[in-house]
């Protein structure tokens, strides 16, 4: 059932230009939730997912170059230096993301919990993302609009795959809206 009030919000949204000035300055867009697929790669009743999903890139990329420069800094003594340098830059970061806050996304056939705000199924109307380019990756806002006309945005800065989350949610989404039609 549509709602017109709620449907204009949405067409308010900034919308994809293929333009010289949006390719230019980045300008954000909005994405419905129709635009995704609707597959996961592994059905559970409750599929969660957090915002660790960058970090053991960081960790990769600062251990090789500890691992170079630590060849090297058998010949070297400004060698043994940086690889000193990378590995106390390495307890660092391990230390912060052990410290961090943990934000989780937990979708399942009921509800969507995103840091502990619960949104049921019956009571979303639409979602999608707003994308807000950037030279080699983009940000993204998940956008989740209430039956009430309410929007409540949500960013998804360190979560390492966005779409999936999109994918998963319009998953369970047709899995509510059948068991409903069934019932």
């Amino acid at each position: 059932m549509q709602n017109f009030e709620i449907e204009k919000l949405i067409e308010k949204q900034p919308k994809k230009k293929n333009s010289v000035i949006n390719f230019i300055f980045d300008n954000p867009y909005f994405v419905r939730s129709s635009e995704y697929g609707s597959t996961i790669k592994k059905y559970s009743e409750e599929i969660i997912f957090s915002n660790t999903g960058s970090d053991n890139y960081f960790y990769f990329v600062i251990g090789f170059f500890t691992l170079l420069f630590g060849l090297r800094s058998f010949e070297d003594l400004f060698s043994r230096y940086i690889v000193l340098g990378l590995l106390l830059i390495l307890i660092i970061l391990i230390g912060y993301n052990k410290t961090k806050k943990l934000e989780e996304i937990k979708i399942s056939e009921e509800r969507i919990e995103i840091n502990k705000t619960i949104f049921l199924w019956n009571q979303i109307y639409d979602y999608g993302f707003t994308i807000v380019p950037k030279s080699k990756t983009s940000d993204y806002q998940l956008e989740i609009f209430t039956i009430s006309g309410k929007k409540e945005s949500f960013g998804l800065f360190n979560y390492f795959n966005p779409e999936e989350i999109i994918e998963t949610m319009n998953f369970f989404r047709n899995r509510y809206s059948s068991n409903r039609n069934h019932s």
